[in-house]
Protein backbone atom coordinates (compact mmCIF):
# COMPACT_ATOMS: atom_id res chain seq x y z
CA UNK A 1 0.00 0.00 0.00
CA UNK A 2 0.82 3.57 -0.52
CA UNK A 3 -0.04 4.88 2.68
CA UNK A 4 -0.64 3.70 5.95
CA UNK A 5 -3.64 3.03 7.60
CA UNK A 6 -3.96 3.98 11.10
CA UNK A 7 -6.20 2.59 13.34
CA UNK A 8 -6.80 3.99 16.82
CA UNK A 9 -7.77 1.47 19.43
CA UNK A 10 -10.12 2.62 22.17
CA UNK A 11 -13.25 1.52 24.90
CA UNK A 12 -11.23 -1.52 25.88
CA UNK A 13 -9.97 -2.79 22.18
CA UNK A 14 -13.83 -3.55 21.26
CA UNK A 15 -13.63 -0.74 18.58
CA UNK A 16 -10.94 1.36 16.39
CA UNK A 17 -11.14 4.88 14.67
CA UNK A 18 -10.08 6.01 11.32
CA UNK A 19 -10.10 9.90 11.36
CA UNK A 20 -8.18 9.72 7.38
CA UNK A 21 -10.62 10.36 4.85
CA UNK A 22 -8.50 9.09 2.04
CA UNK A 23 -8.26 5.81 4.42
CA UNK A 24 -11.73 5.53 4.60
CA UNK A 25 -12.42 5.16 0.90
CA UNK A 26 -9.73 3.23 0.20
CA UNK A 27 -11.32 0.20 3.28
CA UNK A 28 -14.73 1.01 1.64
CA UNK A 29 -13.40 0.84 -2.37
CA UNK A 30 -11.13 -1.63 -2.09
CA UNK A 31 -11.18 -3.84 0.76
CA UNK A 32 -15.25 -4.09 0.98
CA UNK A 33 -15.02 -2.41 4.80
CA UNK A 34 -18.08 -0.36 5.47
CA UNK A 35 -17.83 0.52 9.25
CA UNK A 36 -19.76 3.03 10.96
CA UNK A 37 -19.19 7.34 10.63
CA UNK A 38 -19.69 8.34 14.23
CA UNK A 39 -19.25 11.77 14.04
CA UNK A 40 -21.40 14.59 14.24
CA UNK A 41 -21.59 18.09 13.04
CA UNK A 42 -20.15 20.43 15.32
CA UNK A 43 -23.39 23.23 14.50
CA UNK A 44 -26.10 20.20 14.59
CA UNK A 45 -24.37 17.46 17.48
CA UNK A 46 -27.44 16.14 18.11
CA UNK A 47 -28.58 14.79 15.02
CA UNK A 48 -27.86 11.50 13.62
CA UNK A 49 -28.56 11.52 9.87
CA UNK A 50 -25.40 13.10 8.53
CA UNK A 51 -22.53 11.61 10.20
CA UNK A 52 -19.02 12.12 9.63
CA UNK A 53 -15.36 11.76 10.87
CA UNK A 54 -14.27 8.93 12.02
CA UNK A 55 -15.19 5.66 11.03
CA UNK A 56 -15.60 3.28 13.55
CA UNK A 57 -14.42 -0.23 13.11
CA UNK A 58 -15.59 -2.86 14.76
CA UNK A 59 -13.39 -5.25 16.60
CA UNK A 60 -13.85 -8.29 14.11
CA UNK A 61 -13.20 -5.59 11.20
CA UNK A 62 -10.11 -4.60 13.12
CA UNK A 63 -9.13 -8.30 13.16
CA UNK A 64 -9.20 -9.23 9.96
CA UNK A 65 -7.54 -5.93 8.39
CA UNK A 66 -4.30 -6.41 10.80
CA UNK A 67 -3.81 -9.64 10.21
CA UNK A 68 -3.96 -9.11 6.08
CA UNK A 69 -1.66 -6.21 7.33
CA UNK A 70 -3.99 -3.55 5.57
CA UNK A 71 -4.39 -1.23 8.84
CA UNK A 72 -1.85 -0.82 11.53
CA UNK A 73 -3.70 -0.63 15.30
CA UNK A 74 -2.35 2.03 17.44
CA UNK A 75 -2.98 1.87 21.12
CA UNK A 76 -2.70 5.18 23.43
CA UNK A 77 -0.48 4.79 26.24
CA UNK A 78 -1.99 6.64 29.20
CA UNK A 79 -1.58 8.75 30.90
CA UNK A 80 -1.55 11.73 29.02
CA UNK A 81 -0.01 15.21 30.02
CA UNK A 82 -0.23 18.24 28.36
CA UNK A 83 2.36 19.99 27.14
CA UNK A 84 2.15 23.96 26.99
CA UNK A 85 4.48 24.79 24.11
CA UNK A 86 1.79 22.25 22.44
CA UNK A 87 -0.88 24.80 23.37
CA UNK A 88 0.69 27.65 22.28
CA UNK A 89 1.13 26.18 18.82
CA UNK A 90 -2.52 25.07 18.41
CA UNK A 91 -3.52 28.62 19.78
CA UNK A 92 -0.75 30.56 17.23
CA UNK A 93 -2.56 28.20 14.23
CA UNK A 94 -5.64 29.18 15.14
CA UNK A 95 -4.58 33.11 15.09
CA UNK A 96 -3.29 32.71 11.60
CA UNK A 97 -6.26 30.85 10.53
CA UNK A 98 -8.46 34.01 11.80
CA UNK A 99 -6.30 36.58 10.31
CA UNK A 100 -6.47 35.02 6.94
CA UNK A 101 -10.24 34.98 7.32
CA UNK A 102 -10.87 38.31 8.16
CA UNK A 103 -9.12 39.44 5.07
CA UNK A 104 -11.37 37.24 3.25
CA UNK A 105 -14.26 37.96 5.09
CA UNK A 106 -13.42 41.44 4.91
CA UNK A 107 -12.88 41.94 1.03
CA UNK A 108 -16.89 40.19 0.90
CA UNK A 109 -18.65 42.61 3.19
CA UNK A 110 -16.85 45.64 0.91
CA UNK A 111 -18.23 43.78 -1.99
CA UNK A 112 -21.63 43.08 -1.24
CA UNK A 113 -21.87 46.62 0.25
CA UNK A 114 -20.57 48.16 -2.91
CA UNK A 115 -23.05 46.07 -4.68
CA UNK A 116 -25.97 47.85 -2.52
CA UNK A 117 -24.08 50.90 -1.97
CA UNK A 118 -27.28 52.71 -3.38
CA UNK A 119 -29.71 51.71 -0.90
CA UNK A 120 -27.29 52.09 1.78
CA UNK A 121 -27.01 55.80 0.72
CA UNK A 122 -30.46 56.46 0.56
CA UNK A 123 -31.50 55.05 4.15
CA UNK A 124 -28.25 55.66 5.91
CA UNK A 125 -28.23 59.28 8.92
CA UNK A 126 -26.31 61.23 6.94
CA UNK A 127 -24.72 62.49 10.01
CA UNK A 128 -21.91 59.61 10.51
CA UNK A 129 -18.88 59.86 12.55
CA UNK A 130 -15.56 60.17 10.60
CA UNK A 131 -13.79 57.04 9.91
CA UNK A 132 -10.93 56.17 11.83
CA UNK A 133 -8.03 57.44 9.72
CA UNK A 134 -5.73 54.81 12.09
CA UNK A 135 -7.55 52.02 11.10
CA UNK A 136 -4.66 50.39 9.30
CA UNK A 137 -6.62 46.98 8.43
CA UNK A 138 -9.77 48.62 6.66
CA UNK A 139 -6.95 50.83 4.56
CA UNK A 140 -5.13 47.81 3.61
CA UNK A 141 -8.23 46.07 2.42
CA UNK A 142 -9.62 48.90 0.25
CA UNK A 143 -6.01 49.20 -1.42
CA UNK A 144 -6.37 46.01 -2.35
CA UNK A 145 -9.71 45.82 -3.24
CA UNK A 146 -11.02 46.20 -6.89
CA UNK A 147 -14.54 46.50 -6.61
CA UNK A 148 -14.01 49.58 -4.20
CA UNK A 149 -11.25 51.17 -6.43
CA UNK A 150 -13.19 51.16 -9.43
CA UNK A 151 -16.60 52.34 -7.60
CA UNK A 152 -14.81 55.45 -5.59
CA UNK A 153 -13.98 56.81 -8.38
CA UNK A 154 -18.11 57.84 -8.92
CA UNK A 155 -18.52 58.49 -5.57
CA UNK A 156 -18.17 61.84 -4.01
CA UNK A 157 -16.33 62.46 -0.31
CA UNK A 158 -19.79 62.11 1.82
CA UNK A 159 -20.76 58.69 -0.22
CA UNK A 160 -17.43 57.83 0.45
CA UNK A 161 -17.67 58.36 4.54
CA UNK A 162 -21.08 56.79 4.61
CA UNK A 163 -20.10 53.96 2.74
CA UNK A 164 -16.67 53.49 4.91
CA UNK A 165 -18.78 53.93 8.14
CA UNK A 166 -20.65 50.87 7.30
CA UNK A 167 -18.07 49.03 6.32
CA UNK A 168 -15.96 49.85 9.38
CA UNK A 169 -19.49 48.48 11.00
CA UNK A 170 -19.36 45.44 9.57
CA UNK A 171 -16.12 44.88 10.21
CA UNK A 172 -15.61 44.40 13.51
CA UNK A 173 -18.90 42.65 13.88
CA UNK A 174 -16.94 39.65 12.51
CA UNK A 175 -14.35 38.72 15.52
CA UNK A 176 -12.39 35.50 16.56
CA UNK A 177 -15.72 33.68 18.09
CA UNK A 178 -17.51 33.93 14.35
CA UNK A 179 -14.27 32.11 12.58
CA UNK A 180 -14.77 28.89 10.89
CA UNK A 181 -12.68 25.67 12.81
CA UNK A 182 -11.48 23.01 10.94
CA UNK A 183 -11.80 20.07 12.55
CA UNK A 184 -8.41 18.83 13.19
CA UNK A 185 -8.05 14.82 12.19
CA UNK A 186 -5.05 14.42 14.32
CA UNK A 187 -4.18 15.01 17.64
CA UNK A 188 -0.89 17.95 17.36
CA UNK A 189 0.42 16.84 20.77
CA UNK A 190 4.13 16.07 20.79
CA UNK A 191 4.33 13.75 23.67
CA UNK A 192 1.61 10.97 22.73
CA UNK A 193 3.31 7.77 22.65
CA UNK A 194 1.16 4.62 21.30
CA UNK A 195 1.67 0.79 21.43
CA UNK A 196 1.77 -1.04 18.00
CA UNK A 197 -0.42 -4.28 18.60
CA UNK A 198 -0.38 -6.99 15.70
CA UNK A 199 -3.25 -9.41 15.31
CA UNK A 200 -2.22 -11.71 17.81
CA UNK A 201 -2.22 -10.14 20.35
CA UNK A 202 -5.03 -8.02 19.77
CA UNK A 203 -6.61 -11.43 19.48
CA UNK A 204 -5.43 -12.65 22.97
CA UNK A 205 -7.63 -9.51 24.34
CA UNK A 206 -10.73 -10.77 23.18
CA UNK A 207 -13.28 -12.99 25.08
CA UNK A 208 -14.46 -15.98 23.28
CA UNK A 209 -17.67 -15.23 21.91
CA UNK A 210 -15.46 -12.29 20.22
CA UNK A 211 -12.93 -14.42 19.06
CA UNK A 212 -15.72 -16.88 17.42
CA UNK A 213 -16.94 -13.48 15.93
CA UNK A 214 -13.66 -12.34 14.32
CA UNK A 215 -12.97 -15.69 12.76
CA UNK A 216 -16.70 -15.84 11.43
CA UNK A 217 -16.57 -12.64 9.69
CA UNK A 218 -13.07 -13.17 8.26
CA UNK A 219 -14.41 -16.63 6.94
CA UNK A 220 -17.02 -14.47 5.32
CA UNK A 221 -15.65 -12.14 4.18
CA UNK A 222 -13.13 -14.11 2.18
CA UNK A 223 -16.19 -15.77 0.17
CA UNK A 224 -15.87 -12.10 -1.61
CA UNK A 225 -19.48 -10.73 0.76
CA UNK A 226 -20.26 -7.25 1.96
CA UNK A 227 -20.86 -7.11 5.80
CA UNK A 228 -22.18 -4.92 8.50
CA UNK A 229 -23.86 -4.60 11.84
CA UNK A 230 -26.95 -7.10 12.32
CA UNK A 231 -28.25 -5.56 15.59
CA UNK A 232 -31.24 -4.79 14.04
CA UNK A 233 -32.59 -7.21 13.03
CA UNK A 234 -31.96 -10.03 15.71
CA UNK A 235 -28.34 -10.41 14.46
CA UNK A 236 -24.30 -10.02 14.70
CA UNK A 237 -24.19 -9.58 11.13
CA UNK A 238 -25.92 -8.11 7.82
CA UNK A 239 -24.21 -10.43 4.54
CA UNK A 240 -24.19 -8.48 1.15
CA UNK A 241 -23.70 -9.78 -2.21
CA UNK A 242 -23.01 -6.10 -3.26
CA UNK A 243 -21.98 -2.71 -1.59
CA UNK A 244 -24.80 -2.10 0.84
CA UNK A 245 -25.34 1.38 -0.77
CA UNK A 246 -26.33 -0.58 -4.02
CA UNK A 247 -28.70 -3.83 -2.61
CA UNK A 248 -30.13 -5.17 0.17
CA UNK A 249 -28.41 -8.02 2.64
CA UNK A 250 -29.42 -11.69 1.93
CA UNK A 251 -28.32 -13.13 5.45
CA UNK A 252 -28.84 -12.75 9.53
CA UNK A 253 -25.85 -14.32 10.81
CA UNK A 254 -26.45 -15.43 14.29
CA UNK A 255 -22.99 -16.48 15.96
CA UNK A 256 -23.21 -19.01 18.77
CA UNK A 257 -20.40 -20.82 20.81
CA UNK A 258 -20.46 -24.63 20.05
CA UNK A 259 -20.57 -27.20 23.35
CA UNK A 260 -16.70 -27.64 23.12
CA UNK A 261 -16.35 -23.71 23.43
CA UNK A 262 -18.95 -22.95 25.72
CA UNK A 263 -18.24 -22.42 29.83
CA UNK A 264 -19.96 -24.29 32.42
CA UNK A 265 -21.22 -21.18 34.55
CA UNK A 266 -22.09 -18.76 31.39
CA UNK A 267 -25.18 -19.71 29.24
CA UNK A 268 -25.00 -15.70 27.12
CA UNK A 269 -24.43 -18.20 24.17
CA UNK A 270 -26.93 -20.64 24.61
CA UNK A 271 -30.01 -19.15 22.48
CA UNK A 272 -33.80 -20.41 23.88
CA UNK A 273 -36.27 -21.97 21.22
CA UNK A 274 -38.47 -19.09 21.81
CA UNK A 275 -35.73 -16.62 20.47
CA UNK A 276 -34.57 -18.80 17.59
CA UNK A 277 -38.37 -19.27 16.04
CA UNK A 278 -38.68 -14.92 17.07
CA UNK A 279 -35.39 -14.56 15.22
CA UNK A 280 -36.69 -17.03 11.84
CA UNK A 281 -39.88 -14.79 11.83
CA UNK A 282 -37.99 -11.45 11.92
CA UNK A 283 -35.74 -12.64 9.15
CA UNK A 284 -38.75 -14.32 7.21
CA UNK A 285 -40.70 -10.61 7.20
CA UNK A 286 -38.13 -8.66 6.11
CA UNK A 287 -37.29 -11.21 2.86
CA UNK A 288 -33.85 -12.80 4.37
CA UNK A 289 -32.28 -15.45 5.40
CA UNK A 290 -31.55 -15.79 8.92
CA UNK A 291 -28.26 -18.61 9.69
CA UNK A 292 -26.35 -19.96 13.04
CA UNK A 293 -22.74 -19.93 12.79
CA UNK A 294 -20.49 -21.27 14.70
CA UNK A 295 -17.00 -23.46 14.57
Amino acid sequence: MSSEIRCYLFNNNDSGLIFNPDSIRTLRQQYRIVGCLTGNLPDYSHQNNQLGLPLQLSYEQCYLLSMKNIIHLYKITFPISDDQNDYFEYISQLENQYEKQKVQNGHEKINEILLNRQTILQTTNQQQTDVDQNDSFLHSLLQTNNAWINSSKSLDLNEQNLLLNVIQQRLQQFTFDFMLIQLPLQSTRTNLSFQIINHEEFKQTLQPIQQLHSDIFCDLYEKNLFISNGHKFGGDYLVYFDDPSKSHSTFIIKCILNNQNQSSSSSSSLIPLTHLIAQCRVAVNVNKIFVLATK
